[in-house]
């Protein structure tokens, strides 16, 4: 009888199959393989949709089956409803009432609590400091592991050769130096910044050039863990591999705010492919940074600092949040005045949340502000009083996604941005991307763009086809690429404002705050 290992990352957030890596799932994969426990007629499969997982399990029906599943619910300024590893657990267990399930991930140091009525094996901790295998044959319901030396931990993209994802993914550091109330990166990656070997980089970049070309996306919670020492050595080497690899990447990353006090880094970004970076910018407003813990984001304008980036053919992709506590009447219209001076078409609006295992969440606790009753959840709303009337942080959510996402600002976001980028960016490398990218990518990212088009009633998008026409190859596919982006986050972040609205409606016929029963 052989041992099968079914490993699964769900998303209730993104559907879409094989959209990037599941890079938690290989350092698992390989701690399988390496472990003295692990037979030759064994298996390890790295499963993309539910739907596989299922299949897989049927097809092993004489072996013994163990289902190990990373669970990422909750994480920075994101709370799901629902919990889709439990879900796709009990499925499972319907199925195969004889398999081994087991957890870990981000959520089990939050509340580790809350998975062990569903599993066999609640794991905390990194995978890349134990033998797995010898944990599950322990038998333990749960298991503490401790942080992993992550220049030891192994990782191989093996298990993902012939599959085609959208996205690779790669991981430079772990640890957040910073202290943002709203974020619970530190809270189980810790705040010591630990980083890869620039030789393991280099390894693990060329491994990565042999299954995949086209968008990867380094998912630290910040680049090299903010050093800018560390930046320049991981940057030289991504430009030494992509230059000797012919340019099979587009690099998107998370950078902070004050990458742009650093042009000679910017430089060689844009040399290396970096052409995207995810930047926490939060709040146009000083004293919500401040009240926030965001004081590095302090000093100047933050719509100056993102141009720096413009100004280098960097797209910043820019996370605001409202409800801030230090917000003031005003702060919607000011939000969308910054991102009017800022003219990016990428942004990821959030609402606040006192996540589980961030400063805030403790302080509101204390301060008896959090508020328990699903409709909060349900509609993705703000579990918490707010500092400015609640109603109102709510409407300047909702409209500004409405102001931001109307078409014809939303795509003259992206002209503008296409045609700055198109006068500064590296063009070699850009064009050796393009050209190393079959016609059927292409087609199929055109077709993609027309179906984003259509779905986000993008009328004017439509017409964009017939200018890219015109284009050359690698021109065609940057600006096919922008509004692909930007259009998918209309689709998404319009339904979540009208949502936000009922939610309100809702809120008021509950009698729940903000809408609290008036005492006669």
């Amino acid at each position: 009888m052989r041992n099968v290992y079914l490993l699964f990352a769900p998303s209730a957030e993104i559907k879409v199959k094989r959209l990037i890596m599941p890079l938690a799932l290989l350092p698992v994969a390989a701690s399988i393989r390496r472990s003295p426990l692990f037979k030759s007629g064994d298996r390890v499969y790295v499963c993309d949709s539910l739907r596989e997982v299922l299949e897989r399990a049927g097809s092993h029906a004489g072996d013994r089956v163990h289902f190990l599943v990373s669970s990422t619910r909750v994480i920075r300024g994101l709370e799901r409803p629902t919990n889709p590893a439990v879900e796709c657990a009990a499925r499972l267990r319907r199925h195969r009432p004889d398999v081994f399930l087991g957890v870990g991930g981000p959520d089990v140091f939050l509340d580790p609590g809350a998975y062990r009525p569903s599993f066999d094996l609640v794991f905390q901790g990194e995978v890349g400091s134990v033998d797995l295998l010898e944990v599950i044959r322990s038998g333990v319901p749960f298991f503490q592991a401790p942080p992993a030396d992550i220049n030891a931990e192994p990782l191989d993209y093996r298990p993902l050769s012939g599959k085609k994802y959208l996205a690779g993914s790669l991981q430079t550091a772990r640890g957040c130096p910073h202290d943002c109330s709203f974020c619970n990166v530190a809270h189980f990656s810790g705040r010591a910044v630990r980083r890869l070997a620039p030789r393991l980089l280099e390894e693990r970049l060329e491994s990565l050039a042999d299954i995949h070309r086209g968008f990867v996306i380094i998912g630290d919670s910040n680049f090299a863990g903010g050093s800018a020492a560390a930046m320049k050595e991981y940057l030289d080497v991504l430009y030494r591999v992509q230059e000797r690899r012919g340019f099979p990447f587009l690099v998107g990353l998370q950078a902070s705010l004050q990458t742009s006090r650093h042009p000679d880094i910017l430089r060689m970004m844009r040399a290396a492919q970096v052409i995207a970076v995810y930047i926490g910018v939060e709040s146009p407003s000083a004293d919500a940074l401040a009240a926030a813990g965001k004081k590095h984001n302090l000093g100047d304008p933050p719509a100056r600092q993102i141009e720096a980036f413009l100004d280098h053919g960097i797209f910043p992709y820019l996370s605001m949040i409202l409800g801030l506590d230090g917000e003031d009447r005003g702060a919607g219209r000011r939000l969308r005045e910054f991102l009017g001076a800022c003219r990016s078409p990428f942004l990821m609006l959030n609402l606040i949340n006192p996540v589980a295992g961030s400063r805030l969440r403790e302080r509101a606790a204390a301060a008896g502000r959090l508020l328990d009753h699903p409709l909060y959840g349900e509609y993705n709303l703000i579990p918490m009083k707010t500092d400015r009337p609640y109603a109102e942080v709510v409407k300047d959510y909702a409209e500004t996604l409405r102001w931001f996402y109307s078409d014809r600002r939303l795509l003259g976001f992206c002209r503008d941005l296409e045609h700055h980028a198109g006068r500064v960016q590296d063009r070699r490398g850009r064009d050796a991307f393009a050209a190393g990218l079959s016609k059927v990518f292409l087609l199929k990212l055109l077709f993609l763009y027309l179906g984003l088009c259509l779905k986000s009633g993008s009328w004017s998008g439509l017409v964009q086809v017939v200018k890219a026409a015109g284009k050359s190859r690698s021109e065609a596919l940057f600006s096919l690429a922008i509004r692909s982006v930007a259009l998918g986050a209309k689709d998404a972040y319009r339904k979540t404002g009208r949502r936000a609205l009922k939610g309100l409606i809702r809120l008021r016929t509950a009698e729940l705050y903000p809408y609290e029963r008036k005492r006669p």
